[in-house]
């Protein structure tokens, strides 16, 4: 596991920050967040991951052991660090990662403590900016301070879902909590696409029947929050890519989660 930076002869102008959002676990927020960075990484793009989930779901899946990691998000949240002493390079080239380790779960009760703490990702990272091409936030569910700086940080926020009955009610809470946000702090919150994860596609004999259509129902009643809606299958070959500590677009780009996942990133990239 080797650290670096960035190369300083490469300077652009700033990031794309992007926060991957929802308050609720297991909807795919890490799964979305290593697998679009990872096309955008194949086509060139420089990119950083800043894992802020003390599970480091994020860390594991690119490849770092989180039981060998020196500084972390927690050093850089509670201020012992700069974020650029923290950042490693990853086996998969132009991917860079602000790891995170079971510490941080220690770091949200000092944020509570210190003013402007809405904030501190995005002054963190103002530094680097310029060395990335995108900044990929990868939040841990519930409404705490976390989320809260990952979306803050962000020029625009991507929500993931599954598609439950639930789903709606989701996305209507996580609305309320960022126009909370709004109103408290005055930052305007960018709701820019969803992403429904791990969809089944509805059988012949399902739609003969006539039986509900989960996905599609979800589907259109986002259309009244968010104009970008898309759907990632699922596939075994998303877990086993996770296992191996790589993307889906470094291991089975064609199965057809990768297939979804390669549109979505062709969308971010725009």
């Amino acid at each position: 596991m080797e650290k670096k930076f960035y190369d300083k002869r490469r300077i652009k102008m700033v990031s794309i920050n992007i926060a991957f959002a929802h308050h609720k676990g297991g909807t795919g927020k890490t799964t979305s967040c290593i697998n679009i960075s990872g096309y955008l990484a194949l086509w060139g793009k420089k990119v950083l991951v800043i894992d802020l989930d003390p599970q480091a779901n994020a860390t594991s899946g690119l490849g770092i052991d989180k039981n060998s990691i020196g500084e972390s998000m927690y050093d850089v949240l509670v201020g012992d660090v700069k974020i650029e002493d923290a950042v490693l390079e990853t086996e998969i080239e132009n991917i860079h990662l602000a790891p995170a380790t079971l510490d941080l779960v220690g770091a949200e009760s000092h944020l509570y403590r210190i003013n402007n703490r809405i904030s501190i990702l995005k002054r963190s990272i103002e530094g680097i900016r310029k060395y990335y091409d995108y900044i990929m936030i990868d939040t841990p569910p519930g409404p705490g301070l976390f989320i809260i700086n990952g979306v803050v940080a962000s020029d625009y926020t991507i929500v993931t879902l599954d598609p439950s009955v639930f789903a709606l009610e989701g996305i209507e809470t996580l609305s309320t909590i960022f126009d909370d946000i709004n109103e408290s702090s005055g930052v305007k919150i960018n709701l820019r696409m969803a992403i429904l994860t791990r969809c089944n596609k509805s059988s012949v004999f399902s739609r003969i029947a006539g039986k509900r259509n989960p996905v599609k129902e979800i589907r259109k009643g986002m259309k009244g929050f968010l104009d970008s809606v898309y759907t990632v299958p699922y596939g075994v070959e998303v877990y086993e890519a996770q296992l191996k500590g790589v993307p889906i677009s470094h291991y089975k780009p064609k199965c057809k989660a990768g297939v979804a996942y390669k549109k979505i990133a062709e969308e971010v990239r725009r």
